[in-house]
């Protein structure tokens, strides 16, 4: 052992203070990794889709074919033998849907960087199934227009795919179909099997066939593990208080927001004679104009999607302004807010060359979180993710990521909960618990800033408790100067990009580099 007294002076101040920011490094990377894991779901992202020595016995029952619900079949499999998706509504061969009950479905969505990575883990062929569909993988840049044209910084790697979400389900549906131990039932599912030992498990599900097949005579599927992915019908909290179980609070608020969507042909013509500002078969998206508390109620934005589409999405906060009816109104809409050169040009030619135009107008509604994670009592096998927990307001883009974020936790939480080398042992009896301990930090994040956003729209309905229109002030004002500051460094846009698309930390936002820009900016050195 070093006798640090027989050291010269100097020595051991030297050591002290070595060990002393050594200390502070190590305790720096602990709480980095700690804000990490609690806010983002890179660690488990990390070993998403990495095969299992071992596996749970029995089989994984997904109920519904959602977005979240595909993805999460497919992570099942690396963790069960069998995965049944259950899903009412009728699909084609190529994995699109005969018809749909979500409001949502022909308006604009972002595919962001989560879904792309999360995709790419799961599927290694993602992205020949995603070319074959004429999407198209471009960089994380929307062309966001803040009081002048933002631009990614040079070395951002971040990728995200475009096409509509039509085009989107069918691929993700089409990849689900091709592993083995995936097998789709056409059905609806009617409720949950409680178990008869009195544990807080429960053995499966009842469902009846839809289709050919129909009949109204309900059928028992035996499983070891359930999954809601009913989406906005939010089916599992009345399977679960059916059984007994107290159904989870549901907070909520809603901004009376509506949106737009209209979506124009190009002709070979048109395309030919636009100035896109890079090769056409790498544009993907276009413009972003977001709304802004306090000064501007309207957003527009423009995207390319596959079939050589051209798609608006323009939306209000406003209850008393109506959003497009008309191809004019869509127009006037785009031309009323900022844009560029060739922009302007890209309506022009679109307004005088093509004739129709598709337009879906869709009102917001209320975004809720399901408290599952407060309920004292839940089957400890049995988990609702994506929209049958949480519902994002889809301005923000944020509902994709967020269902990857439930992807990756759950399939953390199942790797983590494995005991010994056996090759199948049974589902550990605090799945749920487990689960909702690391789901709700990383899903209320991203709600709390939806919230610092829509809060403050005079009109905005509250149902949280406890909260008030003020609520997240502070956040949302930081936030405005973070998106000034973005205006005027490459550098801090990346970093708010990797943020919103849930690939960094929300610290990330009041880092050095920030606070600095931010003070640059307010002082005139910008």
């Amino acid at each position: 052992m070093l006798n640090t007294a027989a050291l010269p002076d100097n020595v051991q101040s030297s050591l002290v203070l070595g060990a002393a920011l050594a200390g502070l490094w190590l305790s720096g990377r602990y709480i980095h990794g700690t804000i990490v894991d609690r806010t983002t779901c890179l660690p488990d992202l990390e070993h998403l889709g990495e095969p299992t020595k071992t596996k749970y016995k029995g089989r994984a029952i997904v109920c519904g074919g959602s977005f979240a619900g595909l993805m999460t079949a497919r992570m099942l499999t690396d963790h069960f033998e069998e995965v049944v998706v259950i899903e009412a509504e009728e699909t084609f061969e190529d994995g699109s849907r005969k018809g749909t009950n979500l409001m949502q479905h022909n308006q604009l969505h972002a595919f962001g960087v989560l879904v792309l990575s999360t995709w790419r883990k799961l599927w290694p062929d993602a992205d020949n199934y995603i070319k074959e569909a004429d999407g198209r993988v471009t960089l994380c840049n929307n062309n966001l227009y803040y009081g002048r044209a933002v631009n990614l910084p040079p070395g951002f790697s971040h990728e995200w795919v475009n096409f509509c979400r039509p085009t989107a389900e069918a691929v993700l549906r089409k990849m689900a179909r091709t592993h083995p131990r995936i097998r789709f039932v056409h059905g609806s599912v009617t409720g949950l099997i409680p178990s008869k030992d009195g544990s807080d498990t429960v053995t499966g599900v009842t469902y009846k066939l839809l289709g050919a097949l129909a009949t109204e005579e309900e059928q028992p599927l035996d499983g070891a593990f359930v999954v809601d992915a009913t989406g906005l019908a939010c089916r599992g909290s009345k399977w679960i208080d059916s059984l007994g179980y107290q159904s989870p609070r549901r907070d909520y608020y809603d901004p009376y927001g509506a949106y737009t969507t209209a979506v124009v042909q190009l002709t070979p013509e048109a395309i030919a004679k636009i100035p896109w500002p890079k090769p056409y078969n790498e544009v993907g998206w276009i413009l972003a104009v977001p709304c802004e508390v306090g000064f501007e109620t309207r957003s527009n934005y423009i995207t390319r999607w596959d079939g050589d589409r051209i798609s608006f999405l323009q939306s209000t906060f406003n209850d008393a302004e109506q959003t497009p009816k008309t191809k004019a109104e869509v127009y006037a809409w785009a031309r009323s807010l900022p844009m560029e050169p060739w922009q302007e040009t890209l309506l022009d030619i679109m307004e005088e060359d093509i004739e129709d135009m598709e337009i879906y107008r869709c009102r917001l509604g209320q975004f809720y979180h399901l408290r599952y994670d407060l309920s004292k009592r839940l089957p400890q096998n049995f988990v609702p993710i994506g929209d049958a927990v949480m519902k994002l307001n889809p301005v923000y883009g944020q509902g994709g990521t967020k269902a990857c974020m439930d992807v990756c936790s759950l399939d953390g939480v199942l790797r983590r909960s494995r005991r010994g080398n056996q090759p199948t042992q049974p589902v550990p009896k605090n799945i749920t618990s487990a689960f909702l301990k690391k789901h709700a930090p990383r899903a209320i994040g991203i709600m709390d800033f939806n919230k610092a956003l829509d809060y403050p729209w005079g009109n905005t309905s509250i149902h949280f408790p406890g909260d008030t229109p003020s609520q997240g002030a502070t956040l949302l004002s930081w936030w405005k100067q973070v998106a000034v500051a973005m205006s005027y460094s490459d550098t801090v846009y990346g970093m708010v990009q990797e943020v919103l698309q849930g690939v960094a930390p929300p610290t990330q936002l009041f880092g050095a580099r920030v606070i600095w820009t931010v003070l640059k900016v307010k002082l005139g050195w910008a």
